[in-house]
């Protein structure tokens, strides 16, 4: 026989190429229905390399057939079957060489495919339009992922550098929304602000005034910005409530107010202001601070025409005054020693100041990033509003210090 014979009672395979001789079975028979048995094992194996040839040569996908092949042609020196072994080799090479030539040339193709959407990939990740870049991204991610893998001596420099700008900008994006979604914690505490705030509208007689008053409220109201439903409801309640009731108090007192009232109610103010002036001259522990504050509680609900400026001063003097209490408290849990001098008390102020300025420097910086979040504008220029006014008070109290210290 041209690919086997049978000697001994044993079925040998002939050797091929770089293969010797190899028993691969008993004579269970006669001799002749033992070789026509693995001569069908053979014509099932051609048939088996007939079919995947011809699904390279039509489909698309040609490299998912590699390993297939690289398999079939292993394992020819181990399969027992009678045929032309040496053929069926040099086709599976042919085969192995067609799909490594196609492998090669779809590599080198997606490395450029991957090069340019690193190109693609760059300014995008470098913006912070977050909306429109994110969407940018997650589609530039699937089409990276639809594309086959690159060369080998490709794959680590260019799969690194796509991970790397990938996770920059998620990184920037996160700590953006961290920094957003901390600000909008915060929002419903500018709803209960803006509740408490809006008490002050049962403190005006004036029916006109109170209208007015009530319509900016209403636009301050919509410049809030957005929060839960639920709690978004429940404000707004609140708010008609203060609103119900300050105009219930103008219509009953409207008419009691009178000219007189309403000098005497400055004059008080005034008096309030020069009593606070005077506590605050010089850095020194007021002994009636809490008796002032309840007094000045009582005070911010008189109103007057000419009584805003006199409030401000003595918003200033009162912030003055509970700063240096808190300056002594804080030198006070600081010192080692029961007795705190002067230039103790002149650093304890000072870090307070810089600690202060820091955060103001960075509140300004950051405000930029915040412009394009809707309803944030007047919460934001009103926390920098408070900050700079921290700052104010404690440069005013470090200089009463210096003064005591000349």
């Amino acid at each position: 026989m041209e690919f086997g014979f049978v000697e001994d009672g044993k079925v040998v395979r002939k050797g091929f190429g770089e293969f010797a001789d190899r028993v691969i079975g008993e004579v269970n028979s006669t001799a002749e229905e033992s070789i026509a048995y693995f001569e069908e094992r053979f014509s099932k194996l051609q048939a088996e390399v007939d079919d995947i040839g011809e699904k390279i040569a039509n489909q698309a996908n040609k490299g998912s057939f590699l390993t297939k092949v690289e398999f079939l042609k292993s394992s020819l020196s181990e399969y027992n079957g009678l045929g032309d072994f040496e053929a069926m080799g040099k086709k599976l090479d042919q085969m192995l060489e067609e799909l490594n030539t196609y492998i090669e040339q779809n590599r080198h193709k997606n490395l450029q495919i991957k090069t340019a959407l690193l190109e693609q990939l760059k300014p995008i990740t470098e913006s912070s339009e977050w909306k429109t870049t994110s969407a940018q991204v997650k589609e530039i991610q699937q089409k990276w992922i639809k594309t086959g893998a690159v060369g080998t001596e490709h794959k680590e420099k260019i799969e690194g550098e796509f991970k790397s700008l990938i996770e920059s900008f998620y990184a920037r994006r996160d700590e953006f929304y961290a920094d957003l979604n901390k600000m909008m914690e915060e929002k419903e505490a500018d709803f209960e602000d803006f509740v408490k705030a809006a008490k002050s509208l049962t403190e005006i007689t004036d029916g006109n005034k109170l209208r007015a008053a009530i319509k900016e409220k209403q636009a301050e109201w919509k410049s809030l910005g957005k929060i839960k439903p639920s709690r978004h409801s429940h404000f707004w309640d609140k708010f008609q409530e203060v609103i119900k009731e300050a105009l219930s108090n103008a219509k009953a007192q409207e008419k009691k107010v009178t000219g007189g009232n309403q000098k005497e109610q400055l004059a008080k103010l005034k008096s309030f202001l020069a009593q606070v002036i005077e506590a605050n001259k010089a850095f020194e522990e007021v002994k009636n601070l809490e008796q002032l504050k309840k007094d000045w509680r009582v005070l911010q609900k008189v109103n007057h025409k000419d009584g805003r400026a006199v409030k401000n001063d003595i918003r200033h003097h009162m912030d003055m005054l509970s700063e240096k209490a808190f300056i002594f408290d804080l030198a006070a849990k600081k010192s080692k020693t029961k007795e705190i001098d002067m230039k103790f008390y002149q650093r304890v102020c000072r870090d307070l100041l810089e600690r202060d300025r820091r955060e103001l420097v960075n509140f300004e910086e950051n405000m930029s990033k915040f412009n394009m979040a809707e309803g944030l504008d007047n919460m934001l220029t009103k926390k920098l509003r408070q900050q700079q006014q921290k700052v104010d008070v404690k440069k005013a109290i470090l200089e009463q210090i210096k003064e005591k210290l000349a």
